[in-house]
């Protein structure tokens, strides 16, 4: 089916040059992953391990992924009959009509502040009865030296075969399903990603995990995030109280500051309010309090050069002050940025799904290495 496609009508701020109003958060460059994190999958009946090549680098926003070659395409460019994503899509962004969402795969079709957004959502087998781990990816559109609007390259790797696949290996490697939630403008969903971490997008986001609740039978949702994927954590978790685990990773939470501090202009009205997760605290330390509370994990790595952790670690303390409670674990992250902390992400999320306790958490994960994962 052709997805209807298109520029969008003009905004001004968000990419305009000299004058970026909310900027993609830089994000370290494109790296192969380590063949030491590949994982065994059955492919057409015979075992392999097979490593995304550099091709697909650090694809799906960093997530460590097996991509299991087809069968005939024998490992030489793209399987047959996948595309990958378009620049053009998030740049311009995208329309797509209440039926044309409804004959996509895993789509769900909602409204926020007058616009229809159809957001594509990655689930390998059935959550039916579960609660789901459900991952927020970061941001990939910004502005060149020149002042033109750039894709990260390696979005431009991923396809949602391969998002397909990440689902399942997550899902067996934390024992619940994993949700890969494609962000508004981007991994298939409509709209434009410039309208990132705002009111729309958290409203959209909202809504759409209740018709995912409602249309997969899942009985709740635990949440990761990654930088900009991480803005939209607190307010989901402010607004739901099936939320079990949540885990924020280098996100940029006292957004004032990190607008001020970088000359961006921070939005107060309309549908592209920015959020502002330091105001939401209170709310979201309610939430952390109580007979069943959310439990609120913050990662950071200190050397972060991509939102610093100044950035970071007042949210914790504006929980607390609020009367909730939340972990902040201080760990390394990968690349030359000190920023990439999904795959840690998701295994603290694993963590607080088994039940271990802050401490024994806080001792796993405090202080390791970048690269120092499960194998």
């Amino acid at each position: 089916m052709t997805v209807a496609s298109g520029p969008l009508p003009t905004r001004g701020g968000e990419t305009e040059r000299g004058v970026p109003a909310s900027p993609r958060i830089p994000r370290a460059p494109i790296r192969p992953i380590p063949l030491s994190l590949t994982l065994l999958h059955k492919v057409g009946g015979n075992d392999r391990a097979v490593a995304l090549s550099k091709m697909l680098g650090r694809a799906l926003g960093g997530l460590v992924v097996a991509f299991a070659s087809v069968a005939g395409a024998q490992g030489q460019g793209l399987p047959p009959g996948v595309k990958t994503f378009s620049a053009r899509d998030v740049i311009e962004g995208t329309k797509v009509s209440r039926e044309q969402c409804a004959a996509l795969p895993k789509a769900v079709f909602v409204e926020a502040f007058g616009e229809g957004i159809c957001i594509r959502y990655y689930l390998a087998g059935s959550a039916k009865g579960k609660a789901a781990v459900v991952f927020f990816t970061g941001d990939v559109l910004g502005l060149s030296k020149t002042g033109q609007r750039e894709v990260e390259p390696g979005y431009l790797t991923q396809a949602p075969e391969f998002i397909d696949i990440a689902s399942r290996v997550w899902g067996e490697r934390l024992g619940a399903p994993v949700i890969y939630f494609g962000r508004m403008g981007m991994n298939g969903s409509s709209g434009w990603h410039g309208d990132r971490r705002s009111a729309l997008e958290a409203e959209v986001t909202k809504k759409a995990l209740d018709a995912i609740k409602a249309r997969e039978g899942v009985i709740g949702f635990h949440l990761a995030g990654q930088s900009g994927g991480a803005m939209l954590v607190p307010s989901i978790v402010a607004a739901r109280d099936d939320i079990g685990c949540a885990v924020i990773a280098s996100g940029p939470l006292d957004f004032r500051a990190f607008t001020s501090a970088y000359g961006i202009t921070f939005r107060t009205g309309g549908k592209r309010a920015h959020l502002d997760p330091m105001a939401e605290a209170p709310r979201v330390a309610a939430r952390t309090a109580g007979s069943d509370p959310t439990r609120l994990f913050l990662l950071t790595d200190p050397a972060d050069t991509a939102v610093p952790a100044k950035f970071q670690m007042p949210y914790v303390a504006a929980i607390d002050k609020a009367g909730g409670k939340a972990l902040q674990i201080t760990t390394g992250a990968r690349g030359p940025e000190h920023h990439a902390l999904i795959e840690k992400a998701l295994f603290v999320t694993r963590d607080c799904i088994a039940g271990k306790s802050d401490a024994e958490i806080d001792k796993a994960w405090k202080g390791r290495g970048g690269d120092d994962l499960p194998r």
